[in-house]
């Protein structure tokens, strides 16, 4: 096979994996943490950006499908800045 057809293929199934090993569980966390009203209310715009983004930056995160410890401090570290209160 050639390269133009496996790196795709990588890129897209480490993504999908990413996305369904992360978001319900950072769903969860934001439901239970307050000051995620906000994501709760806007619920499915928050689903597409999310995965949006998380396309881009798969290549970069791609530990996160492989490791549980890693798929656990991405989850908390992303909460912690999306229910984070500005001063």
């Amino acid at each position: 096979m050639e390269l133009w057809t496996i790196v795709p293929a990588v890129w897209v199934s480490t993504w999908v994996m990413c996305v369904c090993r992360t978001y319900p569980l950072v769903r969860y966390m934001i439901e239970q943490t307050p000051g995620g009203e906000l994501v709760v209310g806007y619920k499915y715009t928050h689903m597409v950006i999310y995965i949006v983004c998380l396309f881009f930056i798969t290549p970069f995160i791609s530990a996160v499908v492989l490791n549980e410890r890693q798929r656990k401090n991405w989850c908390v570290a992303y909460v912690a800045q999306v229910c984070k209160e500005n001063k």
